[in-house]
């Protein structure tokens, strides 16, 4: 996909942490990342590495406990990290938009999916009829694949299975045609013709109009054939980043390695699948320096002090002091 060369958006040291009665957890510790126009950033990892709660940092969606407490999340031009909270409103729905996991986060079980449709196209576009507004309702749920678009307007969430439900938040975050869109793993509950259907119209949205896309997934095989560039999360912190062909035919750290030997493949049918040792260190009690040492094979006394996101090939960042750089075998 072609992209400009200036970032749409560029997160630059991002911390967030929770502060709770048991110590502070640090769940997003210095990460930085960028997408431009058309561009698509795959961000992966374990669950609890980080992902999400980046993705709803960058929204301005966190809750106390938590709080963003450094960095910046620059924008258009804008840092979202210093916008008062009536801008932030102004550009969610419209210039950035988020599917959330769980639809039910986006819809309200009280009313009728056309009447939250509609609000999501007249709150940032009151001179649009609602006529016209429940015309691009219909439209937004018959690209997601819903059959009889025009009488399910009329349901309420219950009245959809957990799959559709989701078809209805992706809808609804593609109504105003955002320049910024966070995917936080929104085909995990859909069976794969529709999530085939639902990865083209987001190709398609980031082709035709420029949409930077960034697709939050554990899936590597969906990450694989969606994006353009990947950040691989451990514990926190980005640990390595590059363009995905680059990073998945041939990842350079450890954690990266071991998460792509656990997948599954026809290439490898009947030999055991790879195990990362180990389990990932709680968020409270996080081990000095590199934070995937106790789990990693490469580990020693060098990787007692927390080694820095260096580039180590072109293009390529990771964060470790024992990378695979020769050939993979």
């Amino acid at each position: 996909m072609s992209a400009d060369l200036a970032p749409l958006l560029a997160v630059v040291g991002l911390r967030t942490h929770f502060f709770t009665r048991l110590g502070t957890v640090k769940a997003v510790d210095g990460v930085s990342l960028a997408v431009r126009r058309g561009e698509v950033l795959g961000l992966v990892g374990e669950s609890g590495c980080g992902k999400t709660v980046t993705g709803f940092s960058i929204m301005g969606l966190v809750d106390p406990p938590g709080r963003v407490v450094a960095g910046r999340i620059l924008f258009e031009g804008e840092d979202l990290a210093q916008l008062p909270e009536g801008r932030l409103r102004a550009l969610r729905g419209e210039r950035i938009a988020m599917i959330f996991q769980d639809p039910m986060m986006t819809l309200n079980p009280v009313l009728r999916i056309a009447t939250q449709m509609i609000e999501a196209i007249r709150a940032h576009h009151p001179d649009v009829t609602i006529a016209d507004a429940r015309r691009r309702a219909r439209d937004a749920l018959s690209q997601t694949g819903i059959p009889a678009a025009e009488e399910r307007l009329a349901a309420f969430p219950h009245q959809f299975s957990g799959g559709m439900r989701q078809r209805v938040a992706i809808a609804i975050a593609l109504l105003n045609r955002p320049a910024l869109l966070i995917a936080d793993e929104p085909t995990t509950a859909l069976d794969v013709t529709i999530q085939a259907q639902i990865l083209y119209e987001l190709q398609k949205l980031c082709r035709e109009r420029g949409t930077a896309l960034i697709w939050i997934s554990h899936d590597l095989a969906v990450v694989g054939g969606i994006a353009d560039t990947v950040a691989v999360m451990y514990a926190g912190r980005i640990v390595e980043q590059g363009p995905v062909d680059d990073v998945l035919g041939r990842p350079l750290h450890p954690y990266t390695r071991g998460l792509i030997g656990s997948v599954p493949s026809q290439n490898r049918r009947g030999e055991k699948l790879q195990q990362l040792p180990g389990m990932t260190p709680s968020p409270l009690k996080l081990p000095e320096g590199c934070s995937f040492r106790s789990r990693c094979p490469r580990a020693d006394t060098r990787c007692m002090e927390m080694p820095e996101l260096e580039a180590m090939l072109p293009g390529r960042l990771v964060r470790c002091v024992h990378p695979h750089l020769e050939a993979r075998p």
